[in-house]
């Protein structure tokens, strides 16, 4: 587990390194992936802003990173929730829904990413691809952020068991 935290921590470090980059690259313009339930019509108008280096940059160097992220946080937060569902000795059945959370998020995020890889090679950007853009995005935020739910819920009943 040690090692997965580690692989996380750091390519969390790395992400947050290559989208500070976009942001100087484009003068100022935020991340959009980075922002939870941006609107269709901002993303458009954020995608427009960045300029054709930043722009290139966010599409092939901050979206190749991101892919990676996407598996490590999903790799570390499901083996830390497998871990913790075990030592409390869940059910079979509620130990796959909770597993399943991290999944679900990184499914969304890799679909988040194809959407915007496209945005970001249009000079015009399409609503629907907008729409699904933000879709996707609000999907991922919700299973990734309740994947850290679960896990620190999982944790403090952990704690709170071991000093009992």
């Amino acid at each position: 587990m040690g090692l997965l935290l580690c692989l996380f921590l750091g390519m969390m470090l790395f992400m947050r390194l290559t989208a500070a980059q976009v942001e100087r690259l484009s003068g100022g313009q935020g991340i959009a992936d980075l922002t939870f339930g941006i609107s269709p019509s901002e993303v458009s108008a954020s995608l427009s802003r960045l300029g054709d280096t930043a722009a290139r940059f966010y599409r092939f160097g901050f979206l190749a990173v991101d892919l990676v992220y996407a598996l490590a946080y999903c790799t570390f937060y499901r083996g830390a929730l497998r871990f913790v569902t075990d030592k409390l000795g869940i059910s079979a059945g509620k130990r796959r829904a909770l597993t399943a959370l991290p999944v679900i998020g990184m499914c969304a995020d890799l679909l988040e990413n194809t959407v915007l890889f496209a945005l970001l090679g249009m000079s015009e950007r399409p609503a629907l691809l907008c729409t699904a853009f933000t879709v996707f995005n609000i999907i991922k935020f919700v299973f990734v952020y309740s994947s850290l739910a679960a896990l620190t819920g999982g944790l403090l009943c952990l704690a709170k068991k071991h000093l009992s």
